[in-house]
Parts: structure tokens; sequence; C-alpha cells
């Protein structure tokens, strides 16, 4: 596939100060350097790197720790900074701003309220840096390095993820070396292995990307015809429109910034469509456990007029839908989604909020509206533990905050492999928020395929919860991405069932169930009627330019996830926030 070829400029300064002064040419040091290609790439083609006034690279030089916050905070253009003062020793230096910045993001944290901003940074503290930077939550697979025993716990989930997604490719004789100092060279690899192309320059994109892209363009960037063969990342500091018209998109669209992606596609392609920005760690974006981890949720729209999702699978053997629930009876009346219409079904109620109904106070929602009493609430899983100083939240100090509920990740199934994972932290967590006086419910990110597995997921909360005391409800979060998902074109009559069943045995077990539901999945995966004797959990984010500050939700919600960048008391990097609404 041909690559884009952007102008050969440089990038606002990026990696300035680790990688200075002289302009992109062949420097007099890298020839037959294993790294000589990645850092002939992103010196020459793209202009982004550069080296010394004597025409050298130093590729096995080692990076301060304050140079490393730099260059991340360059290459993806953080937007918000922690209070100056955070740590004790960064006053006056250069690298200041990109350490708060990265702090407030939950990558940077220091130690001991120190950032050390002169001191190198090791391959562990890098890796583990990198992968908070890009929202990489880590995963629980064992590590196969000859030296992992030396690797440290804060960044082993950290390293197997990067490993897993073949990034580390500077092993020498399978040893890992964590507490060596990065150099040059392996920054720029690591670098080189994660994006094969960026957009830093607003424009009209339409060549094939062989891997992923990433858009760090302030003022984003229209695609169109085109196919990204990896990912598409999008920075935090982009502010602009990012449009995508008939672009298909192999891996996962990964947005970090606060803007919505607009995705459009021809009649003839598969699309894949934004709902809502989605963070890690707001349900459905595990970042414990395999193969996940991304900035945006998105959901395939219908690709035929009768099978929304894509093809449906043909119905598993075994349990089938007609056995676990009986279907909704439609009203005759419906409504307009995405140019369909949507039946309402009995049983259900329409939602009683409005615009009028919330206003801001700092980076939370309040209800003034009166027909509900309604509590602020958080949900929770290893990400926040993992930006939180040493990888604890303080409950206590959560509670101070305002916070009056919480939902805590359980576990999760793999959307891919299918496998079953418990969050690394759901029991601590459990047992800190209940002790702090907050209600405390759990959730379970939910890949059922059949009737079977539903009950397995129910089961497997069932099980973790032994020996610990809930008082919130139980929630099932069924989610179907772009087509890697293995719930991916399942049919509706079995999307229903799973909840269903997963609902029914938490039931039965005597805990309350709940169903997280995106609005694709509430209106063309599940059977309204069906799921409606259970609470419903919804996603939509709002921000300070949203026309509506209310859930679009046709369906009334008993409880909204309104924003993924709450900031508590307690807790390192963003929070997903919510709203429970009582009568």
């Amino acid at each position: 596939m041909r690559q884009i070829r952007l102008p050969k400029r440089i990038l606002s300064g990026l990696l300035a100060g680790a990688l200075l002064l002289t302009p992109a040419m062949a420097f007099t040091d890298t020839g037959g350097h294993w790294a000589e290609t990645a850092v002939n790439k992103w010196s020459q083609e793209y202009g982004v790197l550069q080296g010394y006034d004597d025409g050298s690279f130093r590729p096995d030089a080692s990076i301060t720790r304050g140079a490393f916050a730099g260059i991340l905070d360059r290459f993806l253009q953080f937007q918000t900074a922690a209070p100056s003062g955070t740590f004790s020793d960064t006053t006056g230096s250069r690298w200041e701003d990109s350490i708060l910045k990265l702090n407030a993001a939950g990558v940077y944290l220091g130690s001991e309220g120190k950032a050390l901003p002169g001191d190198s940074i090791t391959r562990q503290q890098a890796m583990t840096m990198v992968a908070r930077a890009f929202q990489l939550g880590g995963t629980d697979n064992p590590l196969s390095y000859h030296d992992e025993a030396g690797v440290a716990n804060y960044a082993r989930p950290y390293i197997a993820e990067l490993t897993a997604r073949g990034w580390i490719t500077d092993a020498v004789e399978n040893s890992f070396r964590p507490t060596e100092s990065l150099t040059r060279a392996e920054l720029v690899n690591l670098l080189n292995n994660m994006i094969q192309v960026l957009i830093q320059t607003s424009g009209n994109y339409s060549s094939n990307v062989d891997g992923t892209l990433l858009i760090n363009a302030t003022g984003g960037a229209a695609l169109s015809n085109m196919t990204v063969s990896g990912d598409l990342l999008i920075a935090p500091g982009v502010t602009g429109a990012v449009t995508l018209d008939n672009v298909t998109v192999s891996g996962e669209i990964r947005n970090f910034s606060s803007i919505t992606p607009q995705i459009t596609q021809s009649p003839a392609e598969t699309p894949v469509t934004p709902e809502q920005p989605a963070p890690p760690e707001q349900p459905g974006t595990p970042s414990s456990g395999e193969d996940f981890d991304w900035g945006i949720v998105v959901t395939p729209p219908p690709a035929a007029p009768d099978t929304p999702g894509g093809p449906d699978q043909p119905a598993a053997p075994g349990v089938q839908p007609n056995e676990v629930y009986t279907p909704g009876v439609p009203t005759g009346e419906t409504f307009l989604y995405d140019n369909r219409q949507i039946p309402v079904y009995a049983g259900t109620e329409r939602s009683q909020l409005s615009h009028g109904d919330f206003v801001w106070s700092g980076d939370r929602l309040v209800y003034v509206g009166n027909q509900f009493r309604t509590r602020f609430g958080i949900d929770i899983s290893a990400y926040q533990n993992r930006a939180s100083e040493n990888e604890t939240i303080d409950w206590q100090a959560v509670r101070n905050d305002g916070v009056e509920f919480a939902f805590v990740r359980v576990g999760l199934r793999g959307y891919s492999s299918g496998k079953i994972a418990e969050d690394a932290y759901y029991r601590q967590n459990i047992q800190g928020a209940m002790a702090a006086g907050i209600e405390t419910g759990v959730y379970f990110f939910a890949q059922a395929i059949t009737v079977e597995e539903a009950i397995e997921e129910a089961d497997f909360v069932i099980q973790c919860l032994q020996g610990l005391e809930i008082n919130g409800p139980v929630a099932y979060d069924w989610e179907m991405g772009n087509s890697s998902y293995r719930v991916y074109g399942i049919a509706p009559e079995m999307a229903t069932a799973c909840a269903v069943a997963f609902c029914k045995r938490i039931q039965e077990a005597g805990y309350t169930p709940m169903v997280y539901q995106s609005s694709y999945v509430a209106y063309m995966k599940y059977d309204q009627g069906a799921v409606a004797p259970y609470l419903c959990w919804f996603p939509e984010y709002k921000s300070d330019s949203s026309e509506k500050l209310c859930p679009t939700l046709y369906y009334q919600p008993d409880y909204w996830q309104f924003s993924s960048k709450c900031s508590i008391a307690g807790i390192g990097g963003n929070v997903d926030a919510n709203i429970q609404f009582i009568r």
C-alpha cells in the first residue's frame, strides 16, 4: 500500500531538547546502526527527529525522565496540566510543563513527591509511561524474558502489553534489561513500531496507510477513500474536526481527544461509526487482560436493512433465545434512529430528562430538574489503580469528594480470544469503597455469544463476589465494536437472550442486575421489552460544546455515565462520572 506523504517540516519542536539541534539530514553516527532506518524515517521523511550541532544523533545515549516527558507531550499534545507544586523538584525545569501535563493524564506519577526530571529514564519506566500515554492498560500475560524476575510489579502489565503487540523488538538474547537506561535509538525504534504514519498538518488525505496512523494536527484532518490496515489514533491535542469518508480501519479507532470523529461510508462499504467518545476504563474499554484499550468505543451501524451490525451469525447450538425470554410487545409507536423506525415496547418508560435539567459545576454535571432525586458516582477498574499512587485508591478521599456510589469492574472476557479474566484490583477496590461508606456495585465486560457463555460470565462474577459484601447493582456490560469483536454480527435475539440470562442468574444469586447499553445496542441489539425489568445504565459523554446536556436515549435510564474525564480526589488520572436518577 502507498503511505501518506506528508510535508517534511519539523513538528512544533517535537523531541526538542532530547533530540536536538541539527536539521533533518543523514547523521554521522547512524550508518549501519540497527535503528538507522527508523531514525532516518522520522528525521528525513517527516522532519520530526533532530540530532546535535556536530551532525551526530548519538543513538546509544540515554534520555532523562524530563526530556522523555517532553517527547510524549509533544507527540500527543496533552491539554490539561496538574497544579504547579505537584512535584517538589520541577520548578524552573524546562520540562515542568510537560511533566505536569503528563501527571494530569495519569502518565507521569513521580516518586515520593519528586519528578526526578534529570535522572535517566529506565527501560521499564519508559515502557510504563508510553503505555499510559497511549492508554494501553496492560495485560496479565506472563513475561518470557530471561530477566523477567527483575521487572517491577508496576511495569509488568505494561511491558507484557507492549510485548504482546509486537512493539518491543530490541530485547537482546531475550533479555529485557528493565533497569538499564533507555537509549535514544530504543525510543525511536519503539515509536516507529507503534506508529507508521503521522499527520501533523491539517488537510485532506486519501492514500492508504500500511499500519497505524496517528493524527496530532491541532486543526484535525479529513480522510477519504482510503484504508488504514492498523489502528487510527487521534491525539489529545486535536481540537479541530476529524472526518472519515469511506475509510476502512482494519484495527481500532482510539480517540484520546475531546472531539468526536464524523464518519460516513458509501453503501458498498462496511462502515464503522463512533458512538460517544469512551475513555479507557469506562465499561467496554477494559485495560487489564488481553487485547484491549481504546479512547473511543466504535459500534458498526447496520450493514443491511434487516441485519444490524453486519450479517447475523447463525444461532449456535445449545440454549436458544426463545427458551430464555418472551419477546416484548410493540406498542405500535416508533421513533427514528439512524434513518430507521425503532419500535417502542410495552412496559418501557420514555426519558423524562431534558437539556434544561442539567448545569455544569466544574467537571461534573448537576441535575437541577424536579422529577428525580440524584446521586453522583463513578466507575473504576485497574486503570485507575495503576494511575494512582502505590496503585491504591484512597477511598476515604473519594467519599469526601462527594462520591456516593461506585461501580467496580470485576472482570472481563477478551473481545477476540474469549478468555475470561478478573480485574487485578477488584477485591481491594470493593473492600475500600465499602469501608468508606460508598454504595458499591460491580460490572463485567461481557462478550457472550451464546446463552451458555452469558451464564458462565454471571457465574464468574458470583464466584468473584464470594466473601465480599456489596450493596449496589451488578452490571452486564456487553458491547459490540468493530469486526474484530467476537460478538460482531450476533443476532439481536441472541444478544437479548444473553443479557436476560446473565441478569436472571445474577438475580437468583441475590444481587440486583443491571444492563449497560449504548444507544446502538439498546435500539439495534436488545429487545427493550425483554430487558425492561432490569436497571439501565446508559453511556453518553457531554462537554461544554454539547448541544444537549442530557442523555439522548429514548428510554429513561437509571444511571447515566456522562463523562470520561472527571477528576476525583484519591484517584489518579481521569475517571468516568455517573448520575443516578431516583424517583
